[in-house]
């Protein structure tokens, strides 16, 4: 059998780490090497079966906003194994052991984008939230010109403490948002394919940037396109200056992209609607179930006590019944033993998903996917829980 060990990847292994990303991921050498040197990386991980790498993976210290309070979270990212070891259990025994590690570094909570979303919920991450492709041609927005006040001024590194208080301001009550370092803004939110986006922050007649919008141009098939990758507002005013903005751009591109959360009711805004298509997006995993629940911050008017009964067939120390006594925001959470009784049963994931806003606890009784004795505890637990729509405007 092979000596089997995790750990920070071998200075020596960092041509091979970007060999077997440029090759997983199906990307150029030269793009991978740029990522690997000059984007915002974080901590690079190995799998070595007798010294040899044989799967490998970053792990990002983020900080995740949830909703009235930052959490720290491992951003799970590059997961990857070269052909000749693959099938053998090694991503599974690399991903338990950084679970290990994420939970020793106080990270409660670890997000993933999946190639494959049933791979990773064998291992307990879950589905945690979609997002909404909008697209149409900026023509589309042209309503908004009559609405035009204040002014757009370019944007760029020196303005990201402005920046990041409009992003921060507009995404606090939801769950998923990154908490970004400058780090963060220079290398990922205002650089694509290693060019500088167009960014412009949107000030009103006093001077207060109100709303920021970041994109690109690209040529698809339906023509020269404005993919935005940022667009963020603090009211409905400012929004409509960023619409305005959009349709200023009929004259370059064909078509506008940009995403926004499910509860956005963007159509809603628009003469004549976009095309908009939902899609699936991040995972979450619960590494520390009583952590997890103790850090949250819950609705302020909610009040109550339940026990709740969670299964983790992967992190054991995650298996059990849990006293959650919530007031004043927080939650007192016990470990009670494992012949108590539960009012509320269910899996880590299923429980991921009611944290990340993404299900909701009635839904999911109803569905069979918690088991609930009374309506008494679901509903208290609809009430912890309640809150807009997960949404993660980056990617890693």
């Amino acid at each position: 059998m092979p000596t089997i060990t995790y750990q920070p990847l071998a200075e020596v292994d960092r041509a091979l780490f970007i060999t077997n990303e440029a090759h997983a991921f199906i990307n150029e050498l030269s793009d991978a090497e740029y990522w690997l040197t000059q984007g915002p990386i974080g901590d690079l991980r190995g799998l070595y079966a007798n010294g040899q790498l044989v799967s490998q993976m970053v792990i990002f210290p983020f900080t995740v906003m949830a909703g009235g309070v930052e959490l720290p979270l491992g951003g799970v990212a590059s997961v990857s194994t070269p052909p000749q070891h693959r099938r053998q259990g090694y991503v599974e025994r690399m991903l338990r052991a950084a679970c290990d590690e994420m939970r020793e570094r106080g990270m409660a909570l670890s997000m993933l984008h999946p190639f494959k979303t049933s791979f990773y919920a064998r291992f307990g991450w879950a589905a945690c939230q979609e997002r909404r492709l909008y697209s149409g041609a900026p023509d589309l927005f042209r309503s908004f010109l009559g609405q035009q006040q204040g002014q757009f001024v370019a944007a760029g590194a020196d303005n990201i403490a402005e920046l990041n208080t409009i992003y921060s301001g507009a995404l606090r009550g939801r769950f998923g948002p990154l908490v970004r370092n400058e780090e963060w803004w220079r290398k990922d939110v205002l650089v694509a394919n290693k060019k500088p986006r167009y960014a412009y922050i949107w000030r009103d007649d006093t001077g207060e940037g109100r709303a920021y919008i970041v994109y690109q141009f690209e040529k698809r098939p339906v023509g020269p396109t404005m993919v935005i990758r940022d667009i963020v507002a603090l009211d409905p005013l400012a929004r409509a200056q960023l619409f305005a903005l959009i349709a200023n751009h009929d004259s370059q591109a064909d078509e506008v992209r940009f995403y926004a959360p499910t509860d956005a009711p963007v159509n809603l805004l628009l003469p004549n609607p976009l095309r908009c298509e939902t899609e699936p997006y991040m995972m979450l995993r619960l590494l520390d179930v009583a952590k997890a629940l103790a850090d949250y911050r819950y609705p302020r008017d909610v009040v109550g006590a339940l026990t709740l009964a969670v299964e983790d067939s992967w992190i054991e120390s995650n298996r059990g019944v849990y006293q959650i006594e919530v007031a004043d925001r927080a939650a007192q959470v016990t470990r009670l033993p494992d012949s108590a009784t539960a009012d509320v049963r269910c899996d880590v994931r299923v429980l991921a998903q009611l944290y990340s806003r993404y299900g909701r606890p009635r839904t999911a009784a109803a569905f069979g996917m918690l088991e609930a004795r009374e309506k008494q505890p679901l509903a208290l637990l609809e009430a912890m829980f309640a809150g807009l729509a997960p949404f993660t405007p980056d990617f890693f």
